[in-house]
């Protein structure tokens, strides 16, 4: 029905906002359980994602099972490639600076907009910490700002 769609209500949106100010604040850092390497002559950065074994049921034991551990080797890891700005971004993500220290840094090297560069590092956070490749130090006010919005 054409009715539905047209007066179908908006879904809230889902995660956590949180005020520009206390985002700036946050700092992000690496997971410490992935290893990373930097290519010296593109100076991008290759992450490698340790991934445990696959379970094995009763049922999967037998003649196939041996043979696709002969012969198949799966692998134990996924490698992650990152571009250059990425591997710019990771590389700040030392728990150190903030996600506004880290937008200033573009800022000022790309001659960006704040918005642009706070945007652009929000998403990108976004989908780091969905993979989780990061996570993030909070500073106490923004810890109480954010329990008081739940």
């Amino acid at each position: 029905m054409i009715f539905n769609r047209l007066f179908k209500r908006k879904k809230k949106q889902e995660g956590l906002q949180i005020p520009r100010s206390a985002f700036l604040k946050i700092k992000p850092v690496r997971n410490p359980i992935l290893k990373w390497e930097k290519n010296r002559k593109t100076r991008e950065i290759k992450i490698i994602v340790p991934l445990k074994p696959p379970q094995q049921t009763q049922e999967k034991k037998g003649k196939k099972d041996i043979l696709r551990k002969i012969f198949v080797s799966e692998p134990r890891k996924r490698i992650i490639n990152l571009d250059r700005i990425g591997s710019i971004v990771w590389e700040l993500c030392d728990g150190e600076r903030t996600i506004g220290d880290i937008a200033n840094y573009f800022v000022e090297k790309y001659k960006l907009m704040p918005e642009e560069a706070e945007i652009s590092l929000s998403a990108y956070f976004n989908l780091l910490s969905k993979k989780g490749l990061v996570g993030f130090i909070l500073p106490e006010d923004v810890k109480e700002k954010i329990q008081k919005s739940k």
